[in-house]
């Protein structure tokens, strides 16, 4: 807005409210404005907190995990080669849970193999 458009502004509230309510509403107009600005600050600081909140939160997260796995390698790491086999020769004797029977340990009077080919 330039100089011109406010003081033809001016020129019409004078005209239209007198010189004695001017200044009454230039203060209620002022505190509406503030109020309204006071409102839209909030507004934007709950708003950015609310976007910043997730990525803050992977942010921690990520910086713990690439932490922890800093620490894990370093107590982890083997000192020699006969170390590092016996660490994959154990990795390598790893047993399969879904291989065994699930019913084996159960008493024989409660298991029922009827399917064709199942048996013990």
């Amino acid at each position: 807005m330039g100089f011109t458009e406010i003081l033809l502004i001016m020129a019409i509230a004078l005209i239209l409210f007198g010189p004695e309510d001017l200044p009454d509403i230039a203060r209620t107009i002022g505190k509406v404005v503030f109020e309204i600005r006071k409102a839209t600050n909030e507004l934007t600081k709950e708003f950015q907190g609310s976007m910043d909140t997730p990525t803050n939160i992977l942010n921690k997260a990520f910086e713990q995990t690439t932490s922890s796995r800093g620490n894990e390698q370093e107590v982890n790491t083997p000192q020699s080669g006969a170390e590092a086999t016996i660490a994959d020769e154990v990795l390598l004797k790893y047993e399969d849970e879904s291989s065994k029977d699930p019913l084996a340990e159960l008493p024989l009077d409660m298991v029922s193999y009827e399917e064709k080919g199942a048996s013990r």
